[in-house]
């Protein structure tokens, strides 16, 4: 009986497998039968008849953050169409190599790039790859919006396949190469090849194609202009991916790959009479929105910006650099709370500047990198109030020589001193020992986003930065160490009525904000009585930072109030022309003219506004230090890694009475740089009185170093600065920074 049983049991089992095979026997017959007919969407509806493509471009309004109108974002996006034979083969082959490489054997949906980029996803833990075709891409171009859903996806991919069934692979290629967003107002190869190299898309080279082929991905991350190094990594992604489908030899590679990028810029067709921001808002529009919606224009755009501030800042710019032959001018204001772009200016007298400085130009910060190196050393512990370092010329690797123009040198002095006096050669034996790379790498952390290379020079500015960069990483600093990506869209208005609102990025703390405060403490104490005096607020406190290169070719500063920062940049746009005889002034630094500006602009700014004062969550922890080029006179007579130990045990009992002393001198300058004065007690800026004088031992170099020049051992300008206020620190006066050899 149960052998039966087990007998029927089985024969069921099996007939019930029959029946499944059948059924999807059946299933994917007609799925076949489907598709050969219809396509594999056959059972998901859409259609390319009635949809609406390209219609002509309108201009689009930009509002401030109150609605008011700041100017016309204009039809910039009429494309120059172009037949297949006018452009080059080697820019077809790049694009279809990088973006769809069995373009002409799939049927406008790659399930193998599926699969692999969900393998790959999957191995990411993200979702890093797309698997999108050329036919959806242009699909999602000319019909679609960026909304990410599976209902969309779905269009995409449908529409995607019947236009692969309605149009040849050479008609689709035409239309997604004179279609996609290439940056810099270029929609479209003609224009972009125009744009970036000043030729027609049929005279591409290999590596023109190659640079302009990986710009569609993300147009802002890789363009050449303002993100060279990242435009020259893509670029040999694309030549690595055409060597991989076969249309490139190794040695053509190996020729390419290591050629300068041979940028000729022309301003994009479209752009006449627009403002210097259309490239920057753009690039944010394409971003948040896609690129074919911004291209049809018809928007109502809501930007951060301030109209009246963005007013100050053109009339102080123009103000100060008012004669005919001055330099231009640069100012970028930034909300530290929220990281909102609220002005953002460029002016010359008697010129009309199209090139977005602020955004794009690319120039060495000078000493207002010295805030980094600042920072970077107070987490590590480093006292800027008690910790002394040598003033006097220095030798570093590679014959790096680093001294004062003047010549003149103050022996070992505070950290604070050498702040505020801005002393490149004290910076220079700082930046040593605290390490460029983790100099580099908090720069970035707070908002730098142009390549930085650690040097031993990064920390005197030798690295070239946009004021978008540096106002964005001192605004961390006013923030209290929460860093925040800048901004500059609220909300879109679009045609239909629909409004979509602008990605707010959420801070992210990259410094404690004992360490903050305690940097900020300084750069406060550095309006009042050091370098940036001609910045000074009446009645308000504010903290900043001058910057000056060895040419005179670039003036900065770089300074904030508890809810603005503010950076000014002062230049010539066109050349890195030394800016002497400028109204009189020898060379322009950042105390003077960009200085002037700042303190211009801020008093109109802040007007109404409550005076705020710095936060003060106490003082960080601090721990004796011993730096291995404190003292040195050249990289060669550092100290060894492991003296410091042996030092500190003979010289305990001996340090125990000058560091009850300097403690007091700390407490002092934190508790009165609260006060929204410009005029604190001359206590508050000068050294304790055991370092007015260094020991007889640094004022000449040690028998076994390279002799010096007789003038490092003089020191009758800084020395005075143990009285209280370096010389010339008025209101108003163009006090120089003490020029050097290498950055200021």
């Amino acid at each position: 009986m149960e052998e039966a049983n087990a007998r029927n049991g089985g024969s069921r089992w099996k007939r019930g497998l029959q029946i499944a095979a059948a059924c999807v026997v059946v299933f994917a017959g007609a799925f076949a039968v489907g598709s050969a007919v219809a396509g594999p969407f056959f059972w998901y509806s859409c259609s390319l008849d009635g949809l609406e493509a390209h219609g002509p471009a309108h201009a689009s309004v930009l509002l401030d953050r109150d609605g008011k109108r700041l100017g016309m974002l204009g039809a910039s996006g009429a494309r120059l169409p172009v037949s297949l034979r006018k452009i080059s083969p080697v820019m077809r082959k790049a694009i279809i190599d990088t973006e769809d490489r069995r373009f002409y054997e799939n049927s406008g949906i790659d399930y193998i790039g599926i699969l692999r980029a969900l393998e790959s996803d999957v191995s990411s833990g993200q979702f890093a790859q797309g698997g999108s075709t050329i036919e959806q891409q242009l699909v999602r171009n000319l019909y679609l919006s960026p909304q990410q859903s599976l209902g969309r996806k779905l269009d995409e991919a449908c529409l995607a396949e019947q236009l692969d069934r309605r149009w040849s692979k050479n008609r689709i290629l035409t239309a997604y190469l004179n279609d996609i967003y290439f940056g810099q107002q270029a929609y479209g190869i003609e224009a972009a090849a125009g744009a970036y190299f000043g030729v027609h898309a049929k005279n591409l080279t290999l590596e023109q194609a190659a640079l302009l082929a990986g710009l569609p991905q993300a147009p802002s991350a890789y363009d050449p202009l303002t993100r060279p190094h990242a435009a020259k990594a893509r670029r040999a992604e694309v030549l690595a991916a055409m060597v991989k489908a076969g249309d490139l030899s190794p040695g053509r590679y190996r020729q390419a790959v290591h050629s300068p990028l041979g940028l000729h810029p022309h301003q994009a067709p479209g752009l006449s009479g627009q403002t210097y921001l259309t490239g920057f808002i753009t690039s944010q529009l394409v971003d948040e929105y896609g690129a074919e919606r911004v291209r049809r224009g018809g928007l109502r755009i809501y930007t951060t910006l301030d109209a009246k501030k963005q007013t100050e800042a053109t009339r102080a710019i123009l103000g100060t650099l008012d004669r005919k032959k001055d330099p231009a001018g640069s100012v970028v204001s930034i909300d530290p709370a929220t990281g909102q772009i609220r002005a953002m200016a460029i002016a010359q007298t008697g010129k009309q500047i199209a090139y977005d400085i602020a955004a794009d130009g690319q120039r060495q910060a000078g000493s207002t990198f010295k805030m980094f190196v600042l920072t970077q050393a107070v987490q590590r512990k480093i006292n800027p109030w008690t910790t002394q370092y040598l003033s006097a010329p220095f030798i570093g690797p590679n014959n790096w020589r680093v001294q004062t123009f003047e010549h003149t040198y103050s022996g070992r002095i505070p950290l604070i001193q050498a702040t505020l006096l801005s002393v490149n050669t004290v910076y220079a034996r700082l930046t040593l020992d605290v390490g460029p790379k983790p100099i580099a790498d908090l720069a970035q952390q707070m908002g730098i986003q142009s390549h930085l290379k650690p040097v031993p020079s990064v920390g005197l500015g030798a690295n070239s930065v946009t004021p978008l960069d540096l106002a964005s990483a001192y605004a961390t600093l006013a923030d209290g160490g929460v860093a925040h990506k800048p901004t500059i869209l609220t909300k879109v208005v679009f045609p239909g009525g629909s409004t979509e609102a602008a990605s707010k990025p959420r801070g992210k703390r990259v410094i404690d904000e004992k360490v903050a405060a305690a940097v900020t403490r300084v750069l406060e104490a550095n309006v009042r009585s050091g370098t940036g005096t001609a910045a000074a607020l009446a009645g308000r406190p504010a903290a900043g930072k001058t910057g000056t290169t060895d040419s005179f070719a670039d003036a900065w500063f770089a300074g904030f109030v508890p809810q603005l920062m503010t950076v000014t940049w002062v230049g010539y746009p066109t050349n890195e022309r030394p800016m002497k005889g400028v109204h009189g002034i020898a060379g322009v630094t950042g105390g003077t003219l960009p200085a002037e500006i700042w303190h211009t602009y801020m008093t109109a700014a802040l007007q109404g506004q409550p005076v705020e004062q710095f936060a003060n969550p106490g003082s960080p922890p601090y721990k004796r230090w011993c730096g291995r080029y404190e003292f040195a006179r050249t990289w060669r007579d550092a100290r060894k890694p492991d003296s410091c130990k042996h030092q500190h045990k003979q010289k305990h009992k001996r340090k125990r009475t000058t560091t009850a002393k300097t403690t007091t001198v700390r407490t002092t300058t934190r508790t009165t740089t609260q006060p929204g004065t410009t005029a604190p007690p001359p206590t508050t800026t000068a050294p304790p009185p055991t370092t007015t004088a260094p020991p007889p031992t640094t004022t000449a170099p040690p028998p076994t170093t390279t002799a010096l020049p007789p003038t490092t051992t003089t020191t009758p300008t800084t020395t005075a600065t143990t009285t209280g206020s370096p010389p010339d620190v008025r209101r108003g006066a163009r006090r120089p920074e003490l020029p050097t050899a290498g950055r200021r």
